[in-house]
This record gives C-alpha cells, structure tokens and sequence, in this order.
C-alpha cells in the first residue's frame, strides 16, 4: 500500500494554501491515515456523489499521458505538486481532490519510475 506521512502532508499543506479542494483532499488521506488506495475512491465519491469504478492502478492509468509530459514528470519528482493539481484534473476529467491525490501518489512512487524511463535515458 502507498502511504502518505504526516510529514508529508504538513509539507503538502504548505504548498497548497491556496486551494481548498486540495486541502480537503488532504484532510481526506489524513483520515484515511495516510492510505492513498483508500483515499482516493473516497474522495471520488465525495466529490462526485457516485461510487468509484475503478482502483488506484485505473486512477493512474487514465492520468498517465499527462503525468507522463517531461515537465509534469519533473514537478512531481521534486516534489512539486501544486502547478500540477487543476491541469491534471482537467486533462483527465476528474475532480480536483482526486487529482491531488494522484498527483501525491505519482510523487510517492517515482514519477520517473511510474513513466517507465530507464536510468541511462535520464542525462
């Protein structure tokens, strides 16, 4: 399972202050302790009133095209995903909290591993 620290989420806090759906999405991995395989179904219903159809690997799969453009990929691996937050959610069709969720799972798994980019491709 892929989990979010309470370090972690106070340093995501501080990155997206401005945006309260974000903050929501955060207080939400909180309650879900740090559980993002949990988090994210629920936040999908939360934000959308309908059950969730799909699991995480679905999730990241839809949003992979996007996550996967050299200048998102290089956010979310410094750890940087506030400018990355309503773009994903637009360019997947999801809701904002669901995106920043993600966006936090991608981080905590590599983006440059989630891509699939092979060490020697990376200069």
């Amino acid at each position: 399972m892929i989990t979010v620290t309470p370090e972690e989420i106070t340093q995501f806090r501080s990155q997206l202050t401005d945006s309260p759906k974000a903050l929501t999405a955060l207080d939400t991995i909180e309650e879900c302790e740090g559980y993002l395989e949990d988090a994210v179904p629920l936040l999908f219903m939360r934000e959308t009133a309908q059950e969730a159809d799909r699991g995480l690997n679905d999730w990241l799969e839809k949003c992979r095209q996007f996550i996967c453009q050299e200048e998102v990929r290089d956010a979310l691996e410094s750890g940087l995903i506030a400018p990355i937050i309503e773009p994903l959610a637009a360019s997947a069709g999801i809701p904002l909290g669901t995106a920043t969720a993600l966006s936090i799972c991608v981080f905590k798994l590599g983006a440059k591993k989630f891509c699939n980019k092979t060490p020697d491709s990376t200069a």
